[in-house]
């Protein structure tokens, strides 16, 4: 099924982790095949290389970060057309702007977990058929591969909460960084990067505002923006990994 052992994936070094001692055989044997060919399944990588489904699973969902495939529910892993070039373009832009995307999300976590508090308590039916009708329509523009339409949804939703929470002080500050802001989305929401990962979290966001609960309200507005910086971390450090190979 794939070419070179298990003996020779296992024999290079007994201090590396399973996963990494089976993901340069799968790299090298998704680099053999055609886009849309199958790669194997969670259960033949348990069986080929003596390695438990947990591993299999990580080392499936490491090559999915990676761009090497796209796992299809009910169907399998297939091999997807990667593009270096964009690996390199986010590596580049994560190392020249490092300091500011730290700076922006600390201006972001200091913030807009308060104004979703305040919009908890302050909105609007109107504005919460608007902020539902955002939520809605998000996963298809996000599944589209128009990168200012996404930046724009997202500007949307996030500015119905910043108006809803009444307080122009707040919103005015806010504002100052918004063409910050609006590049670190245009990045995160451009391949590499999947920008699917944004959608459960503003869900989650609607959900506490829609019941007026702000103190859920926030704690999942800080659960969205801190997970933002670690996606963007860890897809750095993939994508570094991956250069290096």
């Amino acid at each position: 099924m794939i070419s070179g052992s298990k003996e020779a994936a296992m024999a290079r070094g007994s201090r590396r982790s399973l996963v990494d001692e089976v993901l340069p055989v799968l790299r090298a044997h998704a680099r053999s095949l055609r886009v849309g060919d199958q790669m194997p399944t969670e259960f033949q990588i348990v069986e080929e290389f003596s390695v438990s489904r947990q591993t299999a699973r990580e080392v499936l969902a490491t090559l999915k970060a990676e761009g090497f495939i796209e796992i299809k529910h009910g169907r399998g892993a297939f091999v997807t057309d990667k593009s270096e070039s964009d690996r390199l373009r986010f590596q580049e832009w994560f190392r020249g702007n490092e300091f500011e995307i730290a700076e922006l999300l600390e201006m972001r976590t200091s913030i807009e977990p308060f104004v979703a508090e305040l919009a908890a308590e302050r909105i609007s039916e109107e504005e919460l058929s608007l902020l539902r009708e955002s939520v809605e329509g998000f996963e298809a523009i996000l599944l589209g591969d128009d990168v200012d339409a996404k930046v724009t949804a997202d500007e949307n939703f996030h500015g119905i909460i910043m108006v809803a929470s009444r307080n122009s002080g707040l919103r005015m500050f806010y504002e100052t960084f918004i063409p910050s802001l609006r590049a670190y989305r245009a990045r995160v929401f451009s391949p590499p990067a999947d920008p699917l990962l944004a959608l459960p979290h503003h869900r989650a966001i609607y959900e506490a505002i829609a019941s007026h609960d702000p103190q859920e309200a926030g704690k999942q507005m800080r659960d969205h923006i801190d997970h933002s910086r670690l996606d963007v971390r860890r897809l750095a450090e993939v994508n570094a990994n991956f250069l290096q190979n």
